[in-house]
This record gives structure tokens, C-alpha cells and sequence, in this order.
């Protein structure tokens, strides 16, 4: 008759020789549990996307919703800022077409009167030999640049002072980004500090020269992450879905931006008129 089985685990065979132990089994819910932030950051492999439970990284259209509203709340400040520096500039701008104009008929009328034609060309070589003209658009064209360029550094300041303030405070983001929900934040989830703030918004630069292909990159890449992230070492989360409102408001800016140059043509002819 057989020995009965010993239902015990068995630590020697038949023979009395030790068996070879079996590793142990990994606990329950360890296979194919997501690498926790030390893993990560030991070996460097993956970047963390969110270090809160639902968050995800911020598509193209919410982000700029965000900027969007982050403008609206600095018109009035950057209107009263730049007023100065801007009517200096339309103001050199239309002296400059009125003693373009003002020259263009006098030459016109004048080979009128002498039985003549000028064609086009010939005004245009005309007045770029005329020293007196010449002078004049210098002049006036020199007042634009600085004038551009004083508003160019006004608006800079302003905006580093908000973005940079607001995304390396406890915040991590913008009021525009805390209305829609959204944070900046480093690689690991956690807010970026002063350093990464201040690199996040200088890199910003690169994104706008590039004609927006380094803002557009948020909307190509899967981690959503532009140019000027990339190279601060950044993320922008959020929680939940984008608004109604705020596409709204993305359209509506974005007429603005489309019909702008048309309106800045009609005040001017409206002046002339």
C-alpha cells in the first residue's frame, strides 16, 4: 500500500537530498505595476506625465485657451504701458506715407505741367535720389524702430514678471492655466521652481521665432510637450476637459489676430480721408 502525501511542502526528496529552491512568487498586484517615481528616477528611463490621479498632459487648444485668458488679463496693463511707444509709432508711420505721397504728386504734377509721363519705376528711382525725401523717411522710419522696439521691451518685462511669478509660485501655473486647470511642472510631477520658470519663458522665444512651430509641437507630440519645454526640461498637466468657454474664447481671439492688420489699414485711411 503507498505512503500517504505529505501536503506539506517538501524541502528534501526521497533520498533525503535537499530540493532546489523555487524563487518566490511576486506579491499580488506586482507583475506589471507601473515604475514608481524612485524606479524612474534612479535609472532615468521614463519621465513621469503626472504625479496626481488624473492628470494628463494638456493638448495645444487648452493650453493656448489658457494663454489666451492670461492676455485678456494683461490688456489693460500692457495698454497703458505701451500706449506711449505705439501712437509714436503710428504717428511716425503716417508722416512717413503723407511725405511719401505728398512727393509722389508733386513729381507727378510736375511732369504733368512739362508735357511728360514718369512711369512707376522712374518715381521709384526718383525718390530714392532725392536726398531731402530720403532724409525724411530715415528719419521717420528710425522714430518707428525705437518705438517698436520700446514696446517690444515693455511688454518682454511684463510678461516675464507674470508668467515666471506665477509658475514658480506654489501655483505652478498661470491664472489663466488654474482657471482651465492646468499646471507647469518638471519631469517628476513637481513644480518647476524659479530656475525652470525663468528657462521655460526665456526658451518661449525660441517657439515664437520659429514662427509658432514650437508652440505647435504641444499638438504633434504624444507627451504634448513644446519647444520651449523640451529644452526647460517641463510639462504642462491638467485635470478634467477643456471648456466650452474657453474654445470660445480661442476662436474669438483668433478673428482678432486674422483681422487686425485689416483694421489698422482702415483707421489709418480713415485719417487720411
Amino acid at each position: 500500500m503507498p505512503a500517504p502525501v505529505d501536503p506539506r511542502a517538501r524541502s528534501t526528496d526521497a533520498l533525503g537530498r535537499p530540493l532546489p529552491r523555487r524563487p518566490a512568487a511576486p506579491a499580488a498586484g506586482a507583475q506589471g505595476a507601473s515604475p514608481t517615481a524612485a524606479d524612474i528616477a534612479a535609472v532615468g528611463a521614463l519621465p513621469i506625465e503626472a504625479s496626481t490621479p488624473g492628470e494628463q498632459p494638456a493638448g495645444l487648444q487648452r493650453r493656448a485657451a489658457a494663454w489666451c485668458v492670461d492676455l485678456l488679463l494683461l490688456t489693460p496693463l500692457l495698454a497703458v504701458l505701451l500706449r506711449g511707444p505705439l501712437e509714436r509709432g503710428i504717428h511716425a508711420g503716417l508722416a512717413l506715407f503723407d511725405a511719401l505721397q505728398a512727393w509722389m504728386l508733386e513729381s507727378v504734377l510736375s511732369a504733368a505741367s512739362a508735357g511728360g509721363r514718369q512711369s512707376l519705376l522712374g518715381l521709384a528711382h526718383a525718390a530714392m535720389s532725392d536726398p531731402v525725401l530720403r532724409q525724411s523717411l530715415e528719419a521717420e522710419a528710425a522714430t518707428m524702430q525705437a518705438a517698436l522696439f520700446s514696446a517690444l521691451l515693455r511688454s518682454s518685462a511684463v510678461l516675464a514678471c507674470y508668467f515666471i511669478a506665477f509658475e514658480a509660485s506654489a501655483w505652478a501655473a498661470t491664472p489663466g492655466k488654474r482657471l482651465l486647470k492646468l499646471r507647469v511642472a518638471d519631469m517628476a510631477g513637481a513644480p518647476p521652481g524659479l530656475r525652470r520658470a525663468a528657462l521655460r519663458f526665456a526658451a518661449g522665444g525660441l517657439s515664437w521665432l520659429t514662427l509658432n512651430i514650437g508652440h505647435a509641437m504641444a499638438g504633434l507630440r504624444r507627451d504634448h510637450r513644446a519647444l520651449h519645454d523640451l529644452v526647460a526640461g517641463t510639462q504642462v498637466l491638467g485635470r478634467g476637459a477643456t471648456p466650452p468657454w474657453a474654445r470660445a474664447v480661442l476662436f474669438a481671439m483668433l478673428l482678432l489676430v486674422l483681422f487686425s492688420p485689416l483694421l489698422v489699414v482702415l483707421v489709418a485711411f480713415a485719417r487720411l480721408a
